[in-house]
């Protein structure tokens, strides 16, 4: 009986620490999120699971369960640089998870014309176009469509027409601390354009980077018939680094 209780007991203490420890990396170094929609494409695929790290830009309280831990602001603060894929809790419903990328910092003006984005750096008099025409053709394996790219600071990203509701934005001056957040399918992304949605996102509702793709499965696949896996998964796409 004492042999049996000793186990249980060491089983109880071994199955702690592991929650422990994997709690820890949860919070401090990595945490794994799943891609539920096309606003990232062609970068990032419905069916991705990613791991995001947590210690690029520090932590603030949202980056602990729930966010309960008593901290103002941020610590261990880094600036995040534009070009970066983040994930970050939605302003005003800090329990959902958005995966966007950083395109307008603190202190810049912002602004969109006909797809095109223009930045005008801080104390700057004049904007600077960051994205141009590609050569190269997406084609969604959703809907099995082609799309016109765009290159945009050595990524790819979508642009299905120049003349859609987010096309054309009025100039936007970034707050301090605030953060201006795109999704790469412009025309079906609802990100800090919409203003009443995301709109500036403020630095404490930074969560990590995103690091890699570990794991991929198309649109295809159904749970009632999960013996069909192994066909549904994007081999070309596990354990690929983000940019």
């Amino acid at each position: 009986m004492n042999k049996l209780k000793s186990s249980f007991v060491n089983n109880l203490k071994a199955l702690l620490w592991a929650l422990l420890i994997a709690g820890v990396i949860r919070t401090f170094i990595i945490e794994p999120f799943k891609i539920p929609s096309g606003s990232m494409k062609p970068n990032l695929l419905v069916g991705d699971f990613l791991f995001v790290s947590k210690w690029d830009y520090g932590y603030s309280r949202y980056s602990f369960p729930f966010g309960l831990a008593p901290i103002s602001g941020k610590i261990f603060e880094k600036s995040p640089k534009r070009g970066d894929i983040i994930v970050f809790k939605l302003p005003g419903q800090e329990n959902i998870n958005y995966v966007k990328r950083l395109l307008g910092l603190p202190g810049e003006t912002i602004k969109v014309e006909n797809g095109l984005v223009f930045i005008k750096p801080k104390n700057a008099d004049t904007f600077q176009q960051i994205n141009q025409i590609d050569d190269g053709i997406f084609i969604d394996d959703q809907h099995q469509t082609q799309i016109q790219q765009l290159i945009e600071n050595n990524y790819k990203i979508l642009n299905l027409t120049n003349n859609g509701p987010l096309d054309s934005t009025p100039e936007y001056l970034i707050p301090m601390d605030k953060y201006f957040f795109m999704g790469d399918n412009r025309d079906n992304s609802s990100d800090s354009r919409v203003m009443s949605g995301v709109g500036f996102v403020p630095k404490v509702n930074i969560i990590g980077k995103v690091w890699f793709i570990w794991f991929s499965i198309d649109t295809k696949f159904s749970l009632t018939k999960f013996w069909t896996l192994p066909f549904h998964i994007r081999y070309n796409r596990l354990f690929r680094l983000v940019k």
